[in-house]
């Protein structure tokens, strides 16, 4: 998250504190550390946000740090106080600016995929156990009750989201196949079995997000750190192609499509990245195969019979497409040269 040191005419800030930005002079420890820890919980309850140290109070005049513990603190005390203080883990990173010859302290603070993030136990009349710090503008503190109830609906609303995903993907794959892997007790059910997995072992299983993956808006990727041997026969675990068994040639002869025809609606209907009908399965370094689920013939069947031209329309739409961008990319070329 950049930060845009935009000044007016006498040398003030223009960008006020708000919901997603606080202004502080100089990085402190003791209970300044724990005031900060309040605002970094405020943030990540709402939308994020970030933290700048280096700005006169009153007014908000760009003059830098004065002393060095921003820069010196190692960024794990924080990390720890946060932990110690808070719970889900906050998410937040930070940065040494400069601007004017001159050093500016920055904390990022990402908006938490789990809400409310609460405060675990009192401390200094700073802090209280059971709370939920929620930022205003230009203020934290304790949520008050319409933020509260937007906040728990959204949640409630994400939840109701991930159960319809989860759904939608055991349809698709068939609740025969599917395994699941309880992180909480270490348990990884395969069919009617169960494998538990040693205590050490599970610690190193972490979700991370990683980038995208080639569909668009990818899940996180699940990452096993450390090496996992003799848990279970690789032969029970679903392989790709049963979920998505079927590859360009396979869905044209079933239509009786040739492959540009199959190419043009794929484009119209927005077919490729819906995990529903289609994965990129990737064959080498730089090389994917489009692989599609056994859904998505009966699904194009569907389209057809209640738009019989549907296939005539998207070839046409496409060939038109494709037009539009070679005459654009033709134009940029032009212009290039000329300048």
């Amino acid at each position: 998250m950049d930060f845009n040191f935009d000044i007016d005419g006498n040398g003030y800030i223009k960008k006020r504190e708000s919901h997603s930005l606080e202004y502080k002079q100089n990085f402190q420890q003791g209970d300044n550390l724990l005031k900060y820890t309040k605002t970094i919980a405020g943030m990540a309850n709402n939308k994020g946000g970030q933290m700048i140290f280096g700005i006169q109070d009153k007014p908000h005049v760009p003059i830098g740090m004065t002393n060095q513990r921003f820069i010196e603190i190692d960024p794990k005390v924080i990390d720890t106080t946060l932990r110690d203080y808070f719970s889900p883990e906050i998410q937040w990173q930070m940065h040494v600016l400069e601007y004017d010859g001159k050093k500016f302290g920055q904390i990022v603070i990402e908006e938490s995929l789990i809400k409310p993030v609460l405060c675990k136990k009192n401390r200094n009349d700073i802090l209280r156990e059971g709370a939920i710090y929620y930022r205003y503008r230009a203020e934290t503190k304790e949520i008050e009750y319409p933020e509260l109830r937007k906040l728990l609906d959204a949640e409630q609303e994400k939840e109701k989201k991930l159960w319809m995903e989860h759904i939608q993907k055991i349809s698709l794959i068939g609740p025969r196949n599917v395994q699941f892997l309880d992180t909480f007790k270490g348990e990884l059910n395969i069919g009617n079995e169960k494998v538990l997995m040693d205590k050490a072992l599970l610690d190193k299983v972490k979700f991370i997000k990683e980038g995208h993956f080639v569909d668009n808006d990818g899940a996180p990727a699940l990452i096993l750190k450390g090496e996992i041997t003799g848990i279970i026969d690789a032969g029970q675990i679903l392989p790709s192609n049963k979920a998505y068994p079927y590859n360009t040639s396979d869905i044209c002869k079933t239509l009786n499509w040739n492959p540009y025809q199959f190419k043009c609606v794929l484009w119209q209907e927005k077919i490729k990245g819906d995990g529903r009908y289609h994965d990129e399965v990737r064959i080498g370094q730089k090389s994917v195969t489009h692989k599609y689920s056994d859904s998505l013939a009966e699904h194009l069947k569907d389209l057809v019979e209640k738009s019989p031209d549907l296939v005539q329309s998207a070839c046409k739409k496409f060939s038109m497409a494709q037009k539009q961008n070679k005459l654009v990319a033709i134009g940029e070329k032009a212009h290039t040269k000329g300048n």
